[in-house]
């Protein structure tokens, strides 16, 4: 496939004309944080393409934490607008992997998402300075797209160098090719040696594998070992709502005036009455079965079904955690 090159002169020109298309988001770097903004022609444009994932998970623009999905009697929801999201590092994209194949590959369709997701351009971004937090390469993603994205970018000394995934990455290229030429060998040895030195990082970041049977493993774990995994756990639940991968949610019915709205809200596996039913019997009631079920969703269960872990390996379950609870330890240990 052919690489090309957005000389660095002319990345904002590409992102002010992508804007004029629809709303574009792209990487800063603020605080010791990256973390997503939107482009105006009238502030400081300094993206940073070279830092780890943004601080928040990008499923917001998929799935946000609180979704009106219908009102009655009358239904006038808003359409969904097209976005186009720049600088998305590929543990971001492990989570629209699990998010496709739960709201869309199989049945039934959820059709707010399948609407946002087909007016969502995705242009993601290579991850050449893997943090000490970061274990994508034990979860089977690379540190650099490929696939999943529309386009996949590289920051290299002489702009980004391009590769196009999609028919839709082709045709946004072709409608801005006055931007873009042919990239060089040299260019291209430039990205061979930053994807090189990023997977050697996390190499050394990350020195053992998990074991093959893992899931097998987390099932047959015993109540010792459950209960030493969650003894600093402090049920801040921040493991959860900043993960990428999580998909849980709840629907309410709210009245709103004369109408009624239904609405969807992230649910998260830790809460007390995450698995209570109607009688009031709770499987779940003990915190360690609840810790638990996380490690046995992600690693057993929808690996099981669909072929790969739901975990992406970008280390906010860690950087998040009040007891600092790194999820790697826990599964080292089995």
């Amino acid at each position: 496939m052919k690489l090309y090159l957005l000389p660095s002169d002319s990345i904002k020109s590409f992102i002010k004309e992508l804007a004029e298309d629809g709303s574009v988001f792209y990487p800063v770097f603020e605080d010791d944080k990256t973390h997503l903004v939107k482009f105006a022609e009238d502030k400081d444009f300094e993206p940073d393409f070279e830092k780890i994932r943004t601080a928040e998970n990008i499923k917001h623009f998929f799935f946000p934490s609180r979704d009106v999905v219908a009102k009655f009697p009358k239904d006038s929801r808003p359409k969904a607008e097209k976005q186009y999201l720049f600088g998305i590092k590929s543990c971001d994209l492990r989570g629209i992997d699990v998010y496709d194949r739960v709201f869309i590959k199989n049945e039934p369709v959820d059709p707010m998402y399948q609407e946002r997701r087909e007016k969502t351009i995705i242009i993601s971004a290579d991850c050449p300075e893997p943090a000490d937090c970061c274990f994508c390469n034990l979860v089977g993603v690379s540190p650099y797209g490929e696939g999943t994205c529309d386009i996949n970018v590289t920051k290299i000394s002489a702009g980004l160098l391009c590769e196009v995934f999609t028919k839709r990455g082709e045709q946004i290229l072709s409608k801005h090719q006055d931007l873009f030429k042919e990239a060089g060998k040299d260019n291209i040895k430039e990205r061979e040696k930053i994807r090189k030195d990023a997977l050697k990082r996390l190499g050394k970041i990350n020195e053992k594998s998990f074991k093959e049977d893992i899931g097998e493993r987390i099932e047959k774990a015993g109540k010792k070992t459950m209960q030493d995994a969650q003894k600093d756990c402090v049920e801040c639940f921040a493991c959860l709502h900043a993960c990428p991968t999580c998909y849980c949610f709840l629907l309410s019915d709210y009245k709103k005036g004369k109408d009624v709205e239904r609405v969807r809200t992230w649910d998260a596996c830790y809460y007390a009455a995450y698995a209570r039913v109607g009688g009031g019997a709770n499987p779940r009631s003990d915190l360690k079965d609840r810790f638990w079920n996380r490690l046995l969703c992600k690693f057993d269960y929808f690996n099981e079904y669909e072929g790969f872990f739901a975990c992406s390996g970008c280390g906010r379950c860690y950087r998040g955690c009040s007891g600092k609870i790194d999820i790697r330890e826990i599964l080292w240990k089995l």
